[in-house]
């Protein structure tokens, strides 16, 4: 099975390899940032914690693969979960991505310039 393998990852390896590196990159930056939400963060480590822990919840003896490669989904489910739970505009700042088009920047003539101020019920009922 392993021999099967190599032609493909010799042939995807050189576009694939970038890819992979920007995206633990951007993982590792991610975990790093202030503005990701404490709990998000946690979701990584403690898949590696059960990867590493000896005892499973899913017995290896359980057909199709899934009691041996519990711990490789888990932890692929912690990243997808991490990755899809982090802030949009944080994740494209740390994939190097632009930030999306504003309304303004694409037509400047229909945008209203103008000031707003809170108000309250009592400016309501002066008539103001």
């Amino acid at each position: 099975m392993l021999r099967f393998l190599w032609p493909i990852l010799l042939m995807f390896g050189p576009q694939l390899g970038p890819r992979i590196v920007k995206f633990v990159r951007a993982l590792w930056r991610l975990h790093r940032d202030s503005r990701v939400n404490l709990l998000i963060k946690l979701l990584i480590p403690l898949a590696l914690v059960y990867a590493v822990f000896p005892l499973d919840l899913v017995r290896d003896r359980i057909p199709y693969g899934l009691g041996r490669y519990d711990d490789l989904i888990i932890l692929g489910l912690a990243v997808w979960l991490f990755w899809n739970l982090c802030p949009r505009a944080v994740v494209r700042e740390h994939m190097g991505e632009p930030p999306p088009p504003r309304p303004e920047d694409e037509d400047p003539d229909s945008v209203v310039d103008g000031q707003a101020r809170p108000t309250d019920d009592s400016d309501d009922q002066r008539g103001g």
